[in-house]
């Protein structure tokens, strides 16, 4: 009797245990998960019936509270789906790649359709099946016994693509460099010469990549012509031949069509004459040359604030010149302190929103204070970026500085 009722008890409890869990999921269940559609597209599902479940679930679309859901529901279908169709692609691609190995070492195709047969296998290859080495050794073997093939320029530019993809960046570069050279006709040769002019630098190819690029550039059309010297330019600046990128993005600037080509080959120009060469003189000239031309060009006032500071800089390098007698002259340093104050003013007046603004008032403030002496035209300009910019990091030293010079 014990046992009985021990028996019934254990019965109950575990009753009570299975409606909780039932009930517990039936909170937790999304509202379309409750529903027989639901179930029945399970039942699909769990066949490999993708479009069918989908079918099941359709009629809750705009059902109220099963709308949301269902969707989710139909998205993690087709996803499914998808994953399921790629896997059998990629089955279906490796034994086709097979049969087609297989098939041309016995013989099976001759004539005009081998090249071509052969590409479409590479092709599988490098484009399905991510096998670069096998697609390579294709590519490969078309150009060495099949040069004539009609299609032989993109032969060389699936080739180039596989070996950028496994890193062998010189040997790309020299096949991209061969469409260019050779294949002028080719569709593909505005890509190949894009990607020549990015690879080559620094690999075996860089010389004979740098050549073509000259010859390019000597041949193209007006259209090409500026942005095909600035390529140029790129190279040669790679290359560590700042001398000739100066004189590439020199040609680019004179002959662009347009004011984007121009300011880019400017901007390219300015960076070599000031940051390589040193030639402050002539990043000024390039620098005054192009805020006269594109006065509305984007980002002016940061190359105003540049100019500026090439002048301080070149300021900076003749401070100690001194005449036969042993003074010391000042007076080219005083010139290039007026000029570069006259940049930095039109920066603070005409782009007072610009990022170098802040910049440009301490570097104001600094030269009045330390070249000029002209504590009064210092303290302004002090005061006037604590004004603008009380925030900025260095608003407490400039704080300190206005305290250090109030007697003077």
């Amino acid at each position: 009797m014990t046992i009985f009722k021990s028996d019934l008890r254990y019965g109950a409890i575990a009753s009570l245990l299975i409606i909780a869990l039932t009930t517990m999921h039936a909170v937790h269940a999304q509202p379309v998960q409750v529903t027989p559609e639901f179930q029945r597209a399970m039942q699909q599902l769990a066949q490999g019936a993708y479009d069918a479940a989908v079918d099941e679930l359709k009629p809750l679309l705009g059902q109220g509270k099963s709308h949301a859901s269902a969707m989710v529901e139909i998205g993690k279908i087709r996803i499914k789906q998808a994953e399921a169709q790629m896997t059998s692609a990629l089955a279906n691609f490796s034994e086709a790649a097979d049969m087609l190995n297989g098939g041309l070492q016995a013989g099976g195709v001759s004539g005009p359709e081998l090249p071509k047969t052969l590409y479409d296998l590479a092709r599988v290859y490098e484009e399905r099946l991510r096998n670069y080495p096998m697609a390579i050794e294709i590519y490969k073997r078309i150009i060495e016994e099949h040069p004539a093939f009609l299609a032989i320029d993109r032969v060389y530019y699936n080739l180039a693509l596989s070996q950028e993809s496994i890193g062998q960046m010189e040997q790309a570069a020299e096949n991209y460099r061969k469409i260019v050279a050779d294949y002028s006709y080719s569709t593909y040769v505005s890509a190949a010469r894009e990607r020549m002019t990015k690879l080559a630098v620094g690999t075996g190819a860089q010389d004979d990549a740098i050549s073509t690029q000259e010859d390019f550039v000597a041949a193209a059309d007006v259209e090409e012509a500026a942005k095909a010297s600035i390529d140029l330019g790129d190279m040669h600046a790679g290359s560590g031949n700042f001398k000739k990128a100066a004189d590439a993005y020199r040609k680019a600037a004179d002959m662009a069509g347009d004011q984007d080509e121009a300011v880019t080959a400017y901007r390219k120009l300015i960076d070599v004459l000031d940051a390589k060469q040193k030639d402050y003189k002539g990043a000024a000239v390039a620098l005054e040359e192009l805020m006269e031309k594109y006065p509305d060009a984007p980002g002016t006032g940061d190359l105003v604030y540049r100019l500026g500071r090439i002048y301080e800089q070149d300021l900076d390098s003749m401070k100690k010149t001194t005449t036969s007698d042993g003074r010391v002259r000042y007076r080219k340093s005083s010139e290039n302190v007026e000029k570069a104050l006259n940049y930095y003013n039109s920066v603070t007046e005409k782009y007072p929103n610009a990022d170098v603004t802040a910049d440009a008032f301490l570097r104001k403030g600094e030269l009045y204070e330390k070249e000029l002496r002209d504590y009064d035209q210092a303290r302004k300009s002090y005061q006037e970026f604590l004004r603008r910019f009380p925030r900025h990091e260095q608003a407490a030293q400039i704080r300190d500085k206005l305290r250090d010079i109030e007697g003077y």
